[in-house]
């Protein structure tokens, strides 16, 4: 079953490469692509200047004047990041790797390929742990969700999430079982290595974790420990202006969605789709929310379909609306129980969907950003079914489930 997995994720990683190389030409704003060319770059300074090439790929004094020819050459060395330019790491990633692809994209690709792999099975084992009744819809679920196969197994920043994710979580579950030392190296490791690859991920996970673990300790009062850190930690993220003026949470939001407005029109993207000013308030992303949550979970609609891509991701949604609605008819208060990794699934789904909704005007790119909470989505969905009820009123899932 793992093999297959993997192997319907290559395919999936090649067809990645094929859309953007003969439906997208522009290789320049196609992320599959754009830090590969740029590698090629930093890795030609090796052969001229191997130092040189050492300190711009470790960031070691990397802003020597000798340098900015080639840092001028590349075309997304210089983006706008709010805090971590993950830019630059994703580029320094793939000059490195370029010792062992020798240039060849697809060896880039089936190493992105295969590091997403490892961290979808990381939380495979998290899930079924949890939920061993529901092991083969968990195991569709996790890896074989449309957007997540096609978004989340090429060369692209999302498979790397889904690694540090996906290994962050479990070496935590790991150490707390076992209290090993080890377990703890390796769940700060993968945490500062989504914190380089995607600061807004890390930064929603963070409370989570601990929360996680304090309620693995205690074994008690899991929403009590839930809302009191989260609500704790958000107040903080609220008030940071007070400490680092311009770096309050609404202020970085706020800025944010204008810079996807912006993109979106000098763009022209044509999945494109009104949103409400997000000014810099906490009563503003209130009033927003509604209107946040329901792109992210209901939008594109079927009849928004413009192109294939944005109709499969219209029929993802309509799937997911059919699989909520089956875990509502199929729960059971009886035999319904509130888990630490439960409600960390849900939260951490409501949180990244909210903030997506809240700052993202393109449908595509709401399609792509949401991918990563969709393994949480399903789980958290898969905690609230009701086994043998929902054997009992749909007759026709006793072998999906």
């Amino acid at each position: 079953m793992l093999s297959f997995a993997f192997a319907v994720k290559l395919v999936f990683a090649v067809l990645l490469s094929l859309v953007f190389t003969h439906f997208y030409t522009n290789r320049l704003t196609a992320d599959t692509f754009k830090f590969f060319d740029d590698s090629k770059i930093m890795f030609s300074v090796l052969h001229e200047h191997p130092s040189w090439f050492l300190r711009m790929l470790t960031g070691i004094d990397d802003k020597a004047p000798y340098l900015l020819p080639y840092y001028d050459e590349m075309h997304n060395w210089y983006n706008k990041a709010v805090i971590f330019n993950d830019y630059r790491f994703q580029i320094r990633l793939n000059a490195f790797l370029r010792f062992f692809s020798l240039g060849h994209y697809y060896v880039h690709a089936v190493i992105y390929c295969f590091l997403s792999f490892i961290g979808l099975t990381a939380l495979l084992k998290l899930f079924i742990l949890h939920l061993p009744q529901f092991k083969r819809a968990l195991y569709a679920g996790t890896y074989f969700l449309p957007s997540v196969l096609f978004w989340g197994s090429g060369l692209l920043k999302d498979s790397l999430i889904f690694f540090a994710t996906g290994l962050s979580l479990y070496c935590l579950h790991r150490f707390i079982h076992d209290r090993k030392f080890r377990s703890l190296i390796c769940f700060v490791i993968f945490l500062l290595f989504l914190m380089l690859i995607k600061f807004h991920n890390f930064i929603l996970l963070v409370p989570l974790y601990a929360a996680f673990a304090f309620s693995s300790f205690i074994k008690r009062y899991y929403i009590a420990i839930f809302g009191i850190i989260t609500i704790v930690y958000y107040l903080a993220l609220l008030k940071m202006n007070v400490v680092l003026p311009g770096y309050g949470l609404m202020e970085l939001l706020s800025k944010k969605q204008a810079e996807f407005v912006d993109l979106a029109q000098d763009y022209r993207a044509q999945s494109a789709i009104p949103i409400n000013i997000l000014e810099d308030s906490e009563w503003s992303a209130v009033r927003n929310t509604p209107q946040a949550l329901s792109h992210v979970f209901l939008r594109p609609y079927v009849w928004e379909a413009k192109n294939p891509f944005i109709l499969m991701a219209a029929i993802e949604n309509v799937l997911l609306i059919v699989l909520t609605l089956l875990s509502i008819f199929s729960f059971s208060r009886r035999n319904f129980t509130i888990t630490a990794l439960m409600l960390l699934s849900f939260i951490y789904t409501l949180s990244l969907f909210e903030m997506i909704g809240l700052v993202t005007p393109v449908m595509g790119a709401i399609v792509r950003y949401k991918i990563q909470a969709l393994p949480f989505f399903f789980f958290f969905l898969a905690c609230l079914s009701d086994k043998n009820l929902l054997q009992q009123r749909f007759p026709f899932l006793k072998k999906l489930t």
